[in-house]
């Protein structure tokens, strides 16, 4: 292939692939919509919740027999119960800035805890019983800001519904 020929191929490429402006356009409508969900996340948490998502990133919500779940900065298996080393996942299906998912769960969880259990799935973060009550969300942290791969096993993966009867 001659030079000529590939630049013509690369200056086809560029002209069917968004113009710049375009792409700056959408990235800064993207920063400006999370930026107004997370103002909004702010206003809705109590002095505790923004306390800890200020100095944390995250924040708990307690529901009523069934103990403490920390909302974590993170678009899937965000909710973690402390307890059980549970995680679970509900999202919606189109996107949402990441403040407004945190939200969205929060409510749930303080609103209608049935209807977040009912959809959500789960699988086992870390196993509770092996570790400092105190250290787990910090644990969990870590290893999610971790570069090293972890390993997951198969029971991880599902995407099945589980039964919402979390014991």
């Amino acid at each position: 292939m001659s030079l000529r020929s590939l630049a013509q191929a690369l200056l086809g490429r560029l002209q069917q692939a968004l113009p710049l402006h375009e792409v700056l356009r959408n990235r800064l409508g993207h920063e400006a919509a999370e930026k107004r969900a997370r103002d909004l996340l702010l206003r809705s948490l109590t002095p505790t919740q923004r306390e800890d998502f200020q100095l944390r990133g995250c924040f708990a919500v307690r529901v009523p027999e069934r103990g403490t779940f920390w909302i974590l900065p993170s678009t899937f298996f965000n909710v973690l119960h402390m307890e059980t080393g549970h995680c679970y996942c509900a999202v919606p299906s189109t996107g949402v800035p990441l403040s407004d998912l945190m939200l969205t769960q929060k409510l749930l969880l303080e609103n209608d805890p049935e209807s977040f259990f009912a959809v959500a799935n789960r699988r086992a973060e870390l196993i509770p019983d092996l570790m400092d009550e105190r250290l787990r969300l910090q644990r969990v942290m870590q290893g999610r800001d971790s570069q090293t791969p972890v390993r997951v096993g198969c029971f991880q993966v599902s995407m099945i519904p589980h039964d919402a009867d979390v014991s």
